[in-house]
């Protein structure tokens, strides 16, 4: 039997806690997946201080630091990331980085290209030092993995050159949130309420629904408006009405949920709407599909490919085409739904990763 692959999984945006938003859930399933195979030696590049997030996964001798934080950190792991552990057959950046000279196979899994499609959805500092070396990673890997074709198209836009080197492999076409029991938030038991899960930042869109509710409010007082999500890393758009409308209760801003409520939340929603202009995946509609929600998503392509049956598509500008549909489903009792069953989980992932790590060697 051959030996098992080194394998370094570059993980330096996840923080201790090891919970987060799509980017860190992946690269913790990922982990996970990796670690408990025999053809795999899984070792874990990880932040400074957040060897904790960690420590079910793999041994305490393979999960290594590197020091600084922010842009220091980052710049450190581009230009030493791929020596640390020892030699490795593999070094997997999953954010944006690929560090500089790995001696086996680069892989790089390509989650968007945001920061080259819309630069000023992002703060100065992050336009001014992701974009070279973002595409100098891409250059460089032996095997890029695109977590949607719509991502696929993307990359081929800006270089044509690596399309051979590009793989698609999409994420579970389930919810990671089925394995916890759903926990009810008693403020909105009983209130007829709309979900939207993403960040403030413009490309998410969340202003379009913020400056719809005051129509959807005029027919149904009682209408809620649910947002969940982490602040912007960047500029905001959280719409012209956001402040007067949380105000009054009509909106209701609930920043980062733990996972039980958020399953809730997309159990008893009368609606979800995902009005992003632009994903590289669309995971809230995936989700929003799993628990039997109804859907109402921009026409932005990897939305369209995360909910491939199942969704209405709305123009991304038109507030008054998405309060009316809106208030529709509103108006509906939202019918029992059974959790839909995964076709795809994690395991699949990571195997077909790995099928494009050996095409790669």
């Amino acid at each position: 039997m051959p030996r098992p692959l080194r394998y370094l999984l570059v993980a330096t945006h996840v923080p201790p806690s090891g919970g987060g938003g799509g980017m860190v859930r992946y690269v913790m399933e990922m982990a996970r997946g990796l670690a408990v195979r025999d053809d795999v030696e899984l070792h874990v590049l990880a932040g400074a201080g957040a060897e904790s997030a960690f420590s079910d996964v793999v041994e305490p001798d393979r999960v290594h630091t590197l020091p600084g934080r922010g842009p220091l950190a980052s710049a450190v792991e581009r230009l030493a990331g791929a020596r640390v552990g020892g030699r490795m057959d593999v070094v997997h950046g999953t954010k944006h980085l690929l560090p500089r000279g790995v001696p086996g196979i680069g892989v790089l899994t390509v989650h968007d290209m945001l920061a080259l499609d819309r630069p000023y959805d992002f703060g100065l500092a992050k336009r001014l030092l992701v974009r070279g070396p973002y595409l100098a990673s891409l250059r460089a890997a032996d095997a890029l993995v695109c977590v949607s074709a719509a991502t696929r198209d993307r990359v081929a836009a800006y270089l044509p050159s690596v399309a051979g080197r590009t793989s698609v492999v999409h994420h579970p076409d389930g919810s990671s949130l089925t394995s916890v029991d759903a926990e009810p938030v008693p403020e909105l038991t009983g209130r007829p309420f709309a979900l939207v899960v993403g960040d403030p930042s413009p490309r998410k869109n969340v202003g379009l629904v913020v400056d719809a509710w005051a129509q959807v409010r005029a027919e149904l007082p009682d209408a809620v408006l649910v947002v969940v999500g982490p602040d912007s890393w960047g500029p905001t758009d959280r719409g012209q009405a956001f402040a007067a409308l949380a105000a009054e209760g009509a909106v209701a801003p609930m920043g980062h949920v733990p996972d039980a409520q958020l399953r809730w939340l997309y159990e008893h929603a009368r609606v979800v709407l995902c009005p992003s202009l632009a994903e590289g995946f669309g995971l809230p509609a995936a989700e929003a599909l799993t628990f039997g929600a109804p859907l109402l998503t921009s026409e932005d392509p990897a939305l369209a490919e995360a909910s491939p049956a199942g969704a209405e598509r709305l123009p991304g500008r038109r507030p008054e085409v998405w309060a009316r549909a809106i208030v529709a489903h509103l108006r509906r009792t939202r019918p029992a739904a059974a959790v839909r069953p995964a076709r795809r989980g994690w395991d699949d992932v990571v195997e077909e990763t790995l099928e494009a790590v050996r095409r790669a060697g």
